[in-house]
C-alpha cells in the first residue's frame, strides 16, 4: 500500500474519534505532525496519551501549517466551523469531517468549497464511551469509513484521503449524502432509540420485569448495549437527521404492531415467517468487520480455560507471519473454555492459520 503524502494534519476536536485518529496516525505515520485544536485541558490529556504532536493556539495558526484538516466535533460545531475554514483554506488543502449525519454538512460544503477540496466523512466505528480517554488507535481497523465528496471534489483528492484512511486500517466506501443519512437512520439512529425503549420498558414500564432486571440474560444485554450511550452525543445527531430517523421508527413500529396482532390473533405462522426472514437477513451481514462491506475469512477455535492459551495462539500465528485482523470471543463456559472467532484478510491466510493451530493441538470448530 502506498504511503500517504500528508505532512501536517490538524484535528479539530480531540475526543473519541479525533483522538483515535490522532493515535492511529502517530502509530502508523510517526513522521507526520498531528496538531490538535480543542480546549486546553483536552489538549493536555491528548498530549499525555500521545494522540497529537502538539496543541495549536487557534484554528487559523494550525491551518496555516496543514495540508489536511479533520473536523471531529459535534455536527452543529462542524456547520459553524465550515465558513471559518473555507475563508482561509488553500485549494491544495483537503478538509473533511467525521459527522454521522451528512446531508446538512454537504449542502453547506458544496456552497462554501467551490474548489472541491471538501470531502465529507463518517467512520462507522463509534462506541458508547466518549472523550480522549476512550480513544484507541485500532478503532478504525476493518471499519467502514464512508466518504461523501462534495459536488466539486476532484477524484485525485478523494483518492488521496481514502488512501490515508485505508492506511490506518479502514475500508472506504463512497456514498452520496442523502443515501448515507437514510442508511444511518435505519442501521444506527433508529436502533439507538429502540435500545433506549427496550431498556425503559423492561426497567420502568413493565411491572414485574423492572423488579427483576438483574436477571436479564445475555440476549437482552446484547440488544440494549448501546442504551449506555449518553444523550449528549445524540443531542447533535438526532435533530440533524430527525425526519429520516422518524420514518425509520415508523417502519419499526408498524413491524412490531404486526407481531402484536399475530400474537393476539394466534397467527404463529406469520411469526415463523418473520423469524425466518430475519435470520436469513442477519446471517447475510458480514460478521467480521465493523460496518457493512465484505467479509473477512474466519476460523473458529475452541480454547481451554487455562492461563496463557490466547498467548499461545497469537505467538503460533505470529511466528508464521499470519496477521489476525479481528478477534471475537463468541461463547464461554467458566472452567471449561471458550470459542474464539479469528478473522484474516484472505481465505488462504485463514486456511494456513487453521493448519498451524491444529498442529499446536487446538480444536477448530
Amino acid at each position: 500500500m502506498k504511503k500517504p503524502d500528508f505532512k501536517t494534519i490538524t484535528i479539530v476536536g480531540v475526543g473519541l474519534i479525533g483522538g483515535s485518529l490522532g493515535l492511529a496516525l502517530r502509530r502508523r505515520l510517526p513522521s507526520v505532525s498531528v496538531l490538535g485544536v480543542d480546549k486546553p485541558i483536552v489538549l493536555k490529556r491528548a498530549m499525555k496519551r500521545g494522540a497529537i504532536s502538539r496543541g495549536a493556539r487557534d484554528l487559523n495558526t494550525a491551518m496555516s501549517r496543514s495540508d489536511l484538516v479533520i473536523l471531529a466535533t459535534p455536527i452543529r460545531d462542524i456547520l459553524r466551523l465550515l465558513p471559518v475554514i473555507a475563508r482561509t483554506a488553500s485549494k491544495d488543502m483537503v478538509v473533511t469531517d467525521v459527522g454521522s449525519v451528512k446531508e446538512s454538512v454537504m449542502k453547506k460544503a458544496n456552497r462554501l468549497f467551490p474548489q472541491g477540496n471538501f470531502i465529507g466523512g463518517h467512520p462507522m466505528a463509534g462506541v458508547e464511551l466518549t472523550g480522549i480517554e476512550a480513544a484507541h488507535p485500532l478503532l478504525f481497523e476493518n471499519a467502514v469509513y464512508v466518504l461523501t465528496p462534495s459536488v466539486h471534489a476532484k477524484r485525485k483528492q478523494t483518492r488521496r484521503l481514502a488512501g490515508l484512511l485505508e492506511f490506518l486500517g479502514a475500508r472506504t466506501l463512497i456514498m452520496d449524502a442523502q443515501t448515507h443519512d437514510e442508511v444511518a437512520a435505519a442501521v444506527s439512529h433508529m436502533p439507538q432509540l429502540a435500545a433506549v425503549a427496550l431498556m425503559n420498558v423492561a426497567g420502568r414500564r413493565h411491572a414485574k420485569a423492572s423488579e427483576y432486571l438483574r436477571l436479564a440474560a445475555g440476549g437482552f444485554r446484547d440488544l440494549t448495549r448501546i442504551a449506555s450511550s449518553k444523550y449528549r452525543l445524540w443531542s447533535h445527531i438526532l435533530p440533524a437527521n430527525r425526519e429520516k430517523t422518524a420514518r425509520a421508527l415508523g417502519l419499526l413500529i408498524r413491524e412490531l404492531r404486526s407481531y402484536q396482532g399475530a400474537l393476539k390473533g394466534n397467527r404463529f405462522g406469520q411469526l415463523e415467517a418473520s423469524f425466518g426472514s430475519a435470520r436469513k437477513l442477519r446471517n447475510a451481514i458480514p460478521k467480521d468487520m465493523k460496518g457493512f462491506l465484505h467479509d473477512l475469512a474466519t476460523v473458529q477455535v475452541f480454547v481451554p480455560d487455562r492461563p496463557g492459551m490466547l498467548a499461545r495462539i497469537t505467538v503460533a500465528l505470529s511466528s508464521q507471519k499470519i496477521n489476525i485482523k479481528d478477534i471475537e470471543l463468541m461463547k464461554v463456559r467458566e472452567g471449561t473454555g471458550g470459542t474464539f472467532r479469528l478473522s484474516f484478510a484472505t481465505t488462504e491466510e485463514a486456511r494456513r492459520a487453521a493448519t498451524v493451530l491444529k498442529k499446536k493441538g487446538f480444536e477448530i470448530v
